[in-house]
This record gives C-alpha cells, sequence and structure tokens, in this order.
C-alpha cells in the first residue's frame, strides 16, 4: 500500500467523469495538469445515479479515526445529474428533488464538523459541482430517454445547490465552486442543435471539445472563487511541485530530495 505522499483530486460521477476513452477527458486533464502535484482518484461508475452513488460515498472518504494514513483530499469533483434525468419508467430516473436532495447530502457530509468523514476537516479543502451537460438527442434513436427540457431542470438544481453552499463557507476552511456544463457547451458551439455535434460522441457523451469547454470554466475557477486555494499549476507559490526537479536536488546530499518536499501555502 503506497503512503499518503501527495495530496489527491477524487473526481466522483458516472461515466462522462470515468471514461478515458476520449482524448483529453477529465480525468486525462487532470493527471496532465496536476502531475507531481495531486494525485487523481477517478471514482466515476458509469450508468450511475445519485441514489446509486449514495451509498458509496462510505466506501470512498474515509473516516477521520483514519485520516494520519490516507491522502489528504483536496479537490472533490461532483458530476452527477445525467442519469438522474433519464426520463421515466427508466430505472435510472431520480425526480429532480430526490437529486437535489441527494445532492446535499453529498454536500453536508463533505463539509460539515459533525461529519464522520476526514475530508470535512480538511484544510484547504476545494468542492466543484458540476452540472449535466447539454444534450443532442438527433445522435440518438428516435425514442431516446433524454429531454433537454427534463435535463436542464438537473442543470438548475445543481447550480441551487452550489449557491447555498457558497452562502455557509464564510470563515470556513472548504470553498465550492460550481461549473455550468450545459451553457459552457452551448456557449461553446454558438446554439442549442446541431452545432453540439462536434461537441458528443454519441449525444449524451463528451468528446474532447466538449470535455474542453467544461475544462475552460474550472481553469475560471481556479482563478477567481479558488485562486490562493493551491490549485493554480501555473502558479508554483500556490500550488509547488511536492518532490524537487532534479536539478534542485543537492548531488552531495541525496536526502536533500526528501527535505526539499514542498506544500502549497494553504496546506502549512
Amino acid at each position: 500500500m503506497a503512503r499518503p505522499m501527495q495530496d489527491c483530486v477524487v473526481l466522483f460521477g458516472d461515466s462522462i467523469t470515468s471514461r478515458q476513452d476520449v482524448p483529453q477527458s477529465l480525468q486525462a486533464l487532470m493527471g496532465d495538469t496536476y502531475r507531481r502535484t495531486l494525485d487523481i482518484l477517478n471514482r466515476g461508475y458509469g450508468g450511475f445515479n445519485t441514489t446509486f452513488t449514495r451509498p458509496l460515498l462510505d466506501q470512498i472518504f474515509a473516516r477521520k479515526e483514519d485520516a494520519a494514513h490516507v491522502p489528504v483530499v483536496r479537490l472533490i469533483t461532483i458530476w452527477l445529474g445525467t442519469n438522474d434525468a433519464a426520463l421515466p419508467p427508466s430505472e435510472q430516473h431520480v425526480p429532480v428533488e430526490t437529486y437535489t436532495a441527494n445532492l446535499r447530502y453529498f454536500m453536508d457530509e463533505l463539509t460539515s464538523p459533525s461529519s464522520p468523514y476526514a475530508v470535512s476537516s480538511t484544510e484547504g479543502l476545494n468542492i466543484v459541482l458540476i452540472t449535466p451537460p447539454a444534450v443532442l438527442t438527433t445522435m440518438r434513436e428516435p425514442e431516446w430517454n433524454r429531454k433537454p427540457s427534463l435535463t436542464k431542470q438537473y442543470v438548475d438544481a445543481c447550480l441551487q445547490v452550489a449557491e447555498e453552499w457558497k452562502a455557509k463557507q464564510a470563515g470556513k476552511t472548504w470553498r465550492v465552486g460550481s461549473i455550468d456544463a450545459w451553457n459552457a457547451i452551448i456557449n461553446a458551439a454558438g446554439g442549442e442543435g446541431e452545432e453540439l455535434r462536434p461537441f458528443f460522441t454519441d449525444g449524451l457523451h463528451l468528446s474532447t471539445e466538449g470535455y474542453a469547454a467544461v475544462w475552460g470554466e474550472y481553469k475560471k475557477l481556479v482563478k477567481t472563487d479558488f485562486k490562493g486555494r493551491g490549485l493554480d499549476w501555473e502558479d508554483v507559490d500556490d500550488l509547488p511541485m511536492r518532490v524537487p526537479l532534479w536539478d534542485e536536488v543537492d548531488y552531495d546530499d541525496p536526502e536533500s530530495v526528501v527535505k526539499r518536499m514542498k506544500l502549497p501555502p494553504i496546506r502549512q
């Protein structure tokens, strides 16, 4: 078992989070961006909705009594809702009220002082709620079980929960941000119709262009709401490499590799 040498990112979601077959997916972008600074843990589960993933919270996040033995979680992305928004009677469908309640449950367990999870007391924790993306029904068969007008309800619910927690974060060690993937992709495409086609592989799952649109919003978060939170890979003062570069090592003192390990200021 590896030691918790490096802080980590947890990508929590469905297949849009889990998939790695598309170049520059969320996992690929995170992995490339945070090399030697943060470990990326993919906890995406294809076909899952918020109700299916809710019992997994206790399997994914360590409890407070185990904190010394696990990596510190400094970023969590929660990207769920696409399957919740499947049209009933699909077994994936979750009413928007239940979806909202599930998101609130996740946020409470990850931030409340009374939470049993170690992440709730992490100095410098950041959480990003990401909405379901737009959908393009013409890329699927005519009787596809998705409808843009229904999915949009889940987009609005996700943003609402994010605003609720942003209102609570003053004076707290954690921060919450949101990404409106729905509008990010529509704006990048320049429309809600066939203009969306390059941003999807099948009308539901994102292409490289789709992930790029969402990633652009994440970059904005890092520079604004999360400024100084140890996530800015372009600022070595905000996010230094955990292990020094080879030319920073004292050749006469190999132990200097460990001596010169760094954490971001928010973790010191």
